[in-house]
């Protein structure tokens, strides 16, 4: 193992060492008799650079610190705002008890460009070691990080995955992979392609290697040609928050039997056409009414018909909530609303909610609007419907 001190300079860490030395070796010493879990929540619990310090008080302590289950390295903290921070990393990994496994692994490098080998590199240890929760955010730039690690797609320890990036998007081997026990995933930045010419890509199905998910988050991927197939999903959630990634959002098929919570945000609407989700209980969707650029008027004329399409697809939920731009969306073509049958015949609630300013202002909600939202409910006046403040 490596000393600590060639980690810290030893001028600002001397106070702190000091006070601990304090504490560690009085007759009342309380915080070392305490069991080895409970001291490493506690220094979890704290930055880990300070508590690293810790590693000079006693060979136990040196011991604890090189073999906490929980690690956060967080390059927007003061500590890591500069290169020094990935060699931190690197020595203290590097150092740490090779037998001890890790239960959560968290990087975050969000205002910092952050070397991709060198994230590539701690995915692969906290894979190696065990990982059971896996939350990356990263910011990989200039060069991003296109491929991550391959004993990835073969852990048996992983239950949570979050990887997000903000250059470009990851891309995996295409060949089949199984994550046996993964239970929860949040992709962010991922190219979902139907490339045959790619030697590099997702499978069609990239989900069907995760047979007991249960919670599924897409953000700001690329989605061409892409199934959700999965039999013990149950939280499903789509989000395109920049227009570059909605303008061509379109999945093949979603097809989830238990699945009790889909939401939906997005500068155009999701087009799918086969679902599958015969136990939906809760809707949320949020279409932005965005009509600028890069969007076509081909584009604009869609997306009413593309909405009531999906509404009629998601017409089992009975907690339904809707954004204001969403029924702006709805309002473009009051026409298809009075020709289409009132998608939610199982709705208890309907929710209307407004989430940022409206252009143009919206003070009433168009009666053609809402009898096409609640006239086929089976609760007929028992239904319940909740407006935003100052909306009718």
């Amino acid at each position: 193992m490596k000393n600590w001190r060639c980690i810290w300079p030893h001028r600002s860490t001397t106070k702190y060492q000091k006070a601990l030395h304090k504490i560690t070796t009085s007759d009342k010493d309380i915080i070392s008799k305490l069991p080895d879990d409970i001291l490493h929540k506690i220094l979890s619990s704290v930055d880990i650079k300070q508590a690293v310090q810790t590693s000079i008080l006693s060979k136990r302590w040196r011991s604890l610190c090189y073999s906490m289950p929980d690690l956060t390295f967080d390059f927007e903290s003061p500590h890591f705002r500069n290169r020094k921070g990935m060699r931190f990393v690197t020595l203290y990994l590097s150092s740490r008890d090779d037998t001890s496994s890790i239960d959560k692994f968290t990087l975050k490098s969000k205002h910092m460009s952050t070397d991709p080998t060198f994230l590539g590199n701690c995915i692969s240890y906290a894979i190696s070691h065990g990982a059971r929760h896996l939350d990356i955010d990263a910011n990989c730039h200039p060069t991003p990080l296109r491929y991550l690690p391959d004993n990835l797609f073969v852990s048996e320890t992983l239950r949570v995955l979050n990887i997000k990036q903000y250059t470009n998007s990851i891309v995996v081997p295409k060949q089949p992979f199984t994550i046996p026990n993964l239970k929860t995933l949040h992709l962010d930045s991922f190219e979902f392609r139907d490339d045959n010419n790619d030697p590099y890509r997702f499978p069609t199905e990239p989900f069907s290697g995760f047979p007991i998910l249960e919670e599924l988050t897409i953000r700001n991927c690329e989605v061409s040609g892409l199934i959700i197939r999965s039999t013990r999903l149950r939280v499903l959630e789509i989000s395109f928050g920049q227009p570059l990634f909605s303008r061509q959002v379109k999945i093949e098929r979603i097809s989830a039997p238990v699945l009790s919570s889909f939401r939906y945000e997005g500068y155009v609407s999701l087009v799918c056409p086969e679902m599958d989700i015969p136990c939906l209980e809760s809707v949320y969707f949020d279409v932005y009414a965005v009509l600028a650029s890069p969007y076509t008027n081909d584009v604009k004329k869609k997306m009413p018909n593309n909405l009531v399409r999906m509404l009629q697809q998601l017409g089992n939920a009975k907690f339904v909530t809707l954004t204001l731009h969403t029924i702006q969306v709805l309002a473009m073509d009051l026409h298809l609303l009075e020709k289409s049958p009132s998608p939610f015949t199982n709705m208890k609630c309907l929710k209307l909610k407004k989430r940022r300013r409206l252009f143009p202002r919206m003070e009433i909600v168009p009666e053609i609007v809402m009898q096409y939202l609640t006239q086929g409910s089976v609760y007929g006046d028992s239904l319940v419907v909740e407006f935003p403040k100052r909306i009718l």
